[in-house]
């Protein structure tokens, strides 16, 4: 990677690196988001336990929130890493860890560092690297795979997957090191490029099929299916392929998905919108069950620059989290997600600096209801908040851009 000049994170890595090998005998638990990004992370560290003779379990789970860190922790003993989520909330996890375990948090959202001696955070963003542009959750664990054994480049086009999940294309092809990624891919006879108008896609020769394509079956097995458990055929399809047990299975997934996203966007436009100064806004309740909660996120993506809605206003929507995680059973709270996400004309005024992004908006807003967020990007962000304090969220965002665009 002699092309990149960016010492300090490759250093970070390289530290990173040291501190897992150095663990050898451990027992590893994985836990990791549920989207596409997510899954292929998840599928590139169990290899990663595999290579290193680690035993190792996986847990998917949609939020980081206290309940459910306390959960983990009280459960499972020797590593855990956290990926692709768990970024700004390495201190929270310190406290409720209580320097039982080692934690590895290797995450590409904006993050807060942390001073433990048994918390460890790997974050591009820390460093001035924008992880909601130049690197996916699937590229940083490829890296830092990579700096223990080249034989882990063999999954670089789990990278490129993850990367497209998280539209890390949208500019017209992927960029930094999510590029570099692409790059190794193609050179591993992995992946090729095809140029369709203004974008790039990349055909996945594993999978047979296109990058987007492939991304958009994990999200659904993830999010749509998650409460089944779909995230762990999306685990074995990274691996081994999709078998037509497995994509009859999406397909059902995809079909439930258009069905209650369809009367979604009908309860939207017969009143279920409110509309504020700077955002407009909705809660969903149980209206997804069965899907998990990044279906709300999924469904603000795809719907931000519909007509019926505004394009100069931030686009928030609320579901309540369910009392049970799978692959961890019943949870003590009374939540509820928050996603949002902007319009493209909105977009353009964040990334031109004249409007502030969601990942300074929503962490801030989050912190005066007593919240949780994570996972947090300039155009896209998610935090967790108790049920009963949606208003409240909703006035302390709107009381945010109010002194930011003074």
């Amino acid at each position: 990677m002699n092309e990149f000049l960016n010492s300090e994170f490759f250093r970070l890595v390289d530290l990173m690196a040291e501190k897992i090998m150095k663990l050898k005998g451990e027992h590893v638990t994985i836990v990791h988001h549920n989207d596409a990004d997510g899954i292929c992370s998840g599928a590139i560290l169990s290899k990663l336990c595999e290579f290193l003779d680690f035993s190792s379990n996986l847990i998917c789970i949609e939020k980081v929130h206290p309940a459910v860190v306390k959960e983990i922790h009280e459960r499972y003993d020797g590593i855990i890493i956290y990926t692709d989520l768990a970024g700004l909330a390495a201190d929270m996890i310190d406290k409720i860890n209580a320097d039982r375990n080692t934690v590895l948090i290797i995450d590409h959202h904006p993050a807060k560092s942390v001073d433990s001696e048994h918390v460890f955070v790997l974050d591009p963003e820390l460093i001035g690297i924008s992880g909601d542009v130049f690197i996916s959750a699937s590229t940083l664990n490829l890296i830092f795979c990579r700096a223990i054994s080249k034989e882990m480049n063999k999954y670089a086009y789990l990278a490129v997957v993850g990367s497209v999940g998280d539209y890390h294309d949208r500019s017209g092809g992927v960029l930094g090191f999510d590029r570099f990624a692409l790059d190794e891919a193609i050179h591993a006879g992995q992946a090729k490029i095809k140029i369709e108008e203004n974008k790039e896609r990349y055909f996945i020769n594993f999978f047979g099929e296109y990058a987007d394509e492939v991304a958009k079956k994990l999200t659904n097995l993830g999010a749509v299916g998650y409460e089944s458990m779909g995230y762990k055929k999306g685990i074995k399809a990274c691996l081994e392929g999709f078998d037509e047990h497995i994509l009859s299975e999406v397909r059902e997934l995809e079909s439930l998905r258009i069905k209650k996203f369809n009367e979604a966007i009908e309860y939207l436009k017969n009143g279920g919108l409110v509309t504020e100064k700077y955002t407009q806004w909705f809660h969903l309740h149980d209206r997804f069950s069965p899907m998990g909660v990044k279906a709300v996120g999924e469904f603000c993506q795809i719907i931000k620059d519909m007509v019926f809605l505004k394009d100069d206003k931030y686009l928030i929507g609320f579901q309540n989290l369910p009392e049970n995680i799978p692959d961890i059973g019943k949870i003590d709270w009374d939540a509820v997600k928050m996603s949002g996400r902007a319009p493209v004309l909105l977009e353009r005024r964040i990334l031109n600096g004249n409007a502030p992004g969601l990942n300074f908006l929503v962490p801030k807003a989050s912190e005066k209801v007593g919240g949780f967020a994570d996972a947090t990007h300039k155009l896209a962000a998610a935090t967790v908040i108790d049920k009963g304090k949606e208003k409240d969220f909703i006035s302390a965002f709107e009381g945010l851009v109010e002194e930011q665009i003074r």
